[in-house]
């Protein structure tokens, strides 16, 4: 499922662009993007910005790259909206779902629900647990989507559509989950983490981790950095059992900020999975991802198959 809140926000009619996108994802401290994610000839970076520089940073990143006209997909961090589980009502059509939920959430949000672009996903069946068909619904902020596309479309680029940061590290996770068995999968950047679990295509947990990476370098927080992180994810996994009624992996996918630190060892020693790093080369990469990278690179991975 692909989150349709460019069409939500504008009603646009237009052509459909054409090409291979590039991913994008608009960060406090820069611009990540990614292209042709699924093939040898992929390509990705991350552009080091401010808030003030990002209309000029992309544009120029659009002209040395050559995209004019290229279709684009913009990734929200997890910072940027909310997720939240409703039951879907009765003799809703699917088109209208999204703008009917929205109006549930005014308890929940710290805004308006008329301030709000809202788009919905599916939640699984089998996670329910009786209590009756649910939906997963995304909230975002008009302002927020409104400057984005802006941003992109004074760049140059065709917006195609906006996804959201799990359902683009659902498709780095599907690859991974060979098995189909279930695959966790963890994200750290500098002042957070996330934390998504799935089996094949079907997200079933998304979480938000808190860490600071300051704190994960200082040796006398160090120890207690690791531990409340690994807490944080076990405490995930423990949900994942208890509560949606599944079978946790066996192992977890570490990506995180900073390579220096030993995390896999760390963090094993407080948890019973183990603790792994994708083989990026799999995917034809010759280093290691940059994980600042990670969402836009994953959204790229899921272009051409079906959401």
């Amino acid at each position: 499922m692909i989150l349709n809140l460019v069409t939500t926000l504008q009603k646009l009619i237009r052509r459909k662009p054409l090409g291979q996108p590039v991913c994008l994802e608009v960060r406090p401290d820069g611009i990540a993007w990614a292209r042709a994610a699924a093939s040898p000839g992929q390509s990705l970076g991350f552009v080091e910005c401010v808030s003030a520089q990002r209309q000029d940073t992309l544009s120029k990143l659009v002209d040395d790259q050559g995209w004019a006209g290229v279709p684009a997909v913009l990734v929200l961090p997890i910072d940027q909206y909310q997720v939240f589980q409703v039951e879907r009502p009765e003799g809703v059509e699917d088109s209208e779902l999204a703008d009917a939920l929205k109006w549930k959430l005014k308890d929940f949000l710290d805004f308006s629900p008329a301030d709000a672009v809202s788009d919905v996903f599916a939640f699984p069946e089998d996670a329910s647990r009786g209590r009756g068909p649910l939906v997963n619904v995304v909230a975002a902020r008009k302002s927020l989507v409104r400057e984005l596309i802006g941003l992109v479309a004074d760049a140059g680029l065709e917006l195609d559509r906006i996804d959201i940061a799990e359902l683009a590290l659902r498709n780095l996770a599907a690859r991974l989950d060979q098995s189909n068995r279930g695959v966790a999968l963890v994200h750290l950047r500098d002042r957070y983490g996330q934390m998504v679990i799935c089996q094949g295509d079907t997200l079933y947990l998304s979480r938000r981790l808190e860490l600071s990476y300051d704190d994960l370098r200082d040796a006398s927080s160090q120890e207690s950095a690791v531990q409340s992180l690994a807490l944080e994810i076990q405490r995930s996994m423990d949900y994942f059992e208890s509560q949606l009624g599944q079978v946790p992996p066996s192992t977890i996918q570490l990506v995180a900020r900073d390579s220096v630190l030993p995390l896999n060892s760390m963090l094993s020693s407080y948890m019973a999975a183990g603790i792994e790093v994708p083989e990026w080369s799999q995917f034809g990469l010759s280093d290691a991802l940059d994980s600042r990278c990670l969402p836009a690179w994953s959204a790229a991975l899921g272009q051409g198959s079906p959401a």
